[in-house]
């Protein structure tokens, strides 16, 4: 009875709220009804946070993650502090010494203290939600990581730094430099798309929500819903994140692609003498690093606890590495400026935002360090932001920069950082549309934006088959349905073979062999898709990936110093015709070397018969979605075969393939009169055994199906699956902050 008048009092909360939200009026706070924030846990995971203050909510959604992923997430902010070697052993020893070497944990204090007041007490109520749901529940979390609370909100930071400095890293040359801070083998990936209302078959504006990451530790994404009087705000962030970093509310939405830009150098540095004590040589004057030493904890398989003594040296240009018998110097934008400081409170900002020009004033603040913005809302504007901080670099272009620059020339040394209103956007463009699968930003709506009105270091001109494949499906539509957005995003048909498989086929016929020949039957009855029932799908991988490595190879034999770049793909190594920017619907073509083609045919028929799986064997047979001891037929494949339902897998113990990344939190919003949303988090929303199975939507991920967001009081109820009403302890009021040990 007191649960149900609990849900009673909130009902007349978010439903002040809507009136308010409706009326496009300065919400005013409800009548005090109680302290604290409740939680109302669906039967798919998700927290629906309801709140009358920010700090409140803040506070809840600490205590969800940690019901959520209370193990991962501590895990990652014991790393984000250099101490993870400390408390998990020496494999987290290589990611501590990065960590300490960029200064993570000094720059989280000192822009702990730039906070705002306000946001500074969102930050300790997100911690305290974390240190309460430890103390109350300590059975709920694993003995090896509770030394690490107390959570404080410097952690927070460290880590919402540590993971965007990975980001930077792992779309650029530092990565190879930074152990710990580089991607796993599938880069972050993602496909996003704004429709307008001229483009859109309902006349409201659409958004395509869909980035692909690794499918655990700090890529993990969490989903949520907060509700306070001024706003009702549903997305995802990666576990650890205090605010929602992707998101849509009654009034716009927006969600991120990882973009190709630049936001990290490498100096070769130039020593004065024969050992790095003697300094460095900047524009001919002899210069001194700075040192300082620093105590690194690791912990032995006996549980005792070693030390490092750890020597950072820092040039002009930034922190020194030693790599392949080079002394480099590694400069991050993001950790150069203070503009990371605010970013968590930028993105809280773009959640409470209401129009279009309100949104972009937020993003002029240029406080997110990289990702596109893609941005839909329900005054018919779409748009697309490309962004970042990224350095302003007086000369040199992609090809020059990418790699190490010479570190005794100060005037390689930027300092600067581009502004909002200098980078690409498209805002309505007459195409209806706006797109990003990860390409240069020029190709983000047709006609391609001119490049040459850019920077030319400012992003590499890239794109991939998955974009181009989007292009083909957007361009294949006068206008777009909501059923035709859900349809179009499931896509599973490789347009590499749209653009190879007849020639293939053709070569494999003339050959002669027999085995040849049954391979293009399987080939020529393949539907070109990657469903779990699509026959001549795993052969038309397997050749794929012996063809791309025999032209590497071949390349590779001809020029020894040539260095394969992922773009490359597209180029005229593979395709007799490359790809063309004047005709991105048609190129690239055809087989650059046909023999070749035919060579990898015949190791791909070898390889599969030797394992003992037919040619024909269906995708789902040998791809699984796996997590959690659920298994289930596979579907979707990797962006070089321009699959855009992109579900990447990797080889299992039983040599069948298991999902490891790609697709990961999925919306399809309209911003019609209700928003109207359909959502899936393909992994599940915990991590953490609890009251809800982890992996819970990875059937609706095999059945390529998505579930409705419940953004009101009457779905929700319709499935609660447990309450929770929270009263934050004082420390939040009297702005106490929790101390480390």
């Amino acid at each position: 009875m007191k649960n149900r008048f609990r849900l009673y009092l909130l009902r007349y909360i978010m439903l002040l709220t809507a009136l308010l939200l409706g009326a496009c009026q300065p919400a005013q706070p409800p009548a005090k009804i109680h302290d604290g924030a409740e939680i109302l846990w669906d039967t798919w995971g998700i927290p629906h946070i309801v709140a009358r203050q920010d700090n409140d909510a803040f506070y809840a959604f600490g205590w969800a993650q940690m019901r959520s992923h209370a193990d991962l997430l501590l895990k990652l902010y014991a790393i984000a502090r250099g101490r993870g070697a400390e408390f998990f052993g020496e494999n987290y020893l290589a990611a501590d010494r990065s960590t300490r070497l960029l200064g993570i944990p000094s720059l989280a204090e000192q822009w702990h203290e730039q906070q705002d007041t306000d946001f500074k007490r969102n930050l300790i109520a997100f911690s305290t939600g974390i240190n309460d749901f430890a103390r109350q529940h300590p059975e709920l979390i694993s003995d090896t990581v509770k030394a690490i609370l107390p959570v404080t909100p410097q952690d927070v930071i460290a880590h919402t730094t540590r993971v965007m400095t990975v980001f930077i890293a792992g779309i650029s040359e530092c990565g190879a430099v930074l152990p710990g801070f580089d991607f796993s083998d599938q880069p972050a990936a993602s496909n996003g798309w704004a429709l307008g209302a001229n483009y859109s078959g309902s006349g409201n504006t659409m958004l395509l929500v869909n980035p692909h990451l690794d499918w655990g530790g700090l890529e993990t994404f969490y989903e949520a819903h907060i509700v306070l009087p001024q706003v009702n705000l549903y997305g995802a962030a990666l576990v650890g994140s205090p605010v929602l970093q992707i998101a849509f509310n009654d009034y716009l939405g927006w969600t991120h692609t990882v973009n190709p830009m630049d936001g990290c150098d490498l100096y070769h540095m130039k020593l004065t003498g024969d050992v790095l004590d003697d300094g460095y040589w900047l524009d001919g004057v002899k210069q001194s690093f700075s040192v300082t030493t620093e105590t690194i904890q690791i912990r032995q398989s006996d549980d005792n606890v070693a030390s490092e003594a750890f020597l950072i040296r820092r040039a002009r240009q930034g922190p020194i590495i030693e790599h392949a018998g080079q002394i480099l110097a590694v400069r991050l934008a993001l950790l150069e400026t203070p503009l990371l400081a605010n970013m968590n409170r930028q993105w809280w900002e773009m959640g409470n935002a209401a129009n279009l020009d309100a949104f972009q004033k937020i993003l002029q603040g240029g406080h997110l360090p990289l990702f596109n913005v893609i941005y839909a809302d329900v005054d018919k504007h779409i748009m697309l932001s490309f962004n970042g901080i990224i350095p302003v670099r007086n000369f040199g272009d992609t090809a020059f920069w990418r790699k190490p620059v010479t570190g005794d020339d100060s005037r390689l040394i930027w300092t600067e950082t581009h502004s909002y209103h200098n980078l690409p956007k498209s805002i309505n463009p007459a195409s209806g549309w706006v797109q990003n699968s990860n390409g240069a930003p020029w190709y983000m709506t047709m006609p391609f934006l001119d490049k040459n009105n850019y920077p030319s270091n400012l992003a590499a001109d890239v794109t991939n088959n998955r974009e181009l494949r989007g292009l083909q499906m957007l361009n294949a539509h006068q206008r777009m349905s909501y059923a035709e957005l859900i349809t179009a995003k499931h896509s599973t048909r490789a347009l590499v073979a749209d653009q190879l498989l007849d020639d293939l086929m053709a070569s494999a016929h003339t050959s002669g062999e027999s085995s040849l020949q049954q391979a293009a039957d399987v080939l020529n009855h393949w539907d070109r898709q990657y469903l779990a029932e699509s026959r001549g799908a795993l052969l038309f991988s397997v050749w794929f990936e012996k063809w791309a490595e025999r032209t590497i190879t071949k390349t590779i034999e001809a020029d020894a110093n040539y260095v394969f770049l992922p773009e490359q793909l597209l180029g005229d190594l593979f395709y007799a015709q490359p790809f063309t920017p004047s005709e991105p619907l048609i190129s690239p073509r055809g087989l650059a070397d046909k023999s070749l083609a035919v060579s990898a045919l015949r190791d791909a028929v070898d390889e599969l018969r030797a394992s003992a799986n037919e040619l024909d064997m269906p995708w789902g047979d040998i791809a699984r979605l796996r997590r959690n001891g659920v298994d289930l037929p596979g579907n979707g494949s990797s962006t070089e075969l321009g699959v855009f339902r992109e579900i990447v897998y990797e080889k299992d113990e039983d040599g069948k393939f298991k999902s490891s990344s790609g697709d990961s939190y999925i919306a399809i919003v309209e911003f019609s009169q209700p928003v109207r949303a359909q959502v899936l988090t393909a992994y599940g929303n915990a991590t953490q055994d609890s009251i809800f199975e982890m992996g819970d939507q990875l059937q609706l991920t095999a059945d390529q199906k998505l579930r409705p967001a419940w953004r009101t009081l009457e779905e929700i109820e319709e499935n609660l699956a447990m309450h929770e009403h929270l009263i934050p302890n004082s420390s939040i009021n009297q702005n106490r902050e929790p101390v480390a040990r």
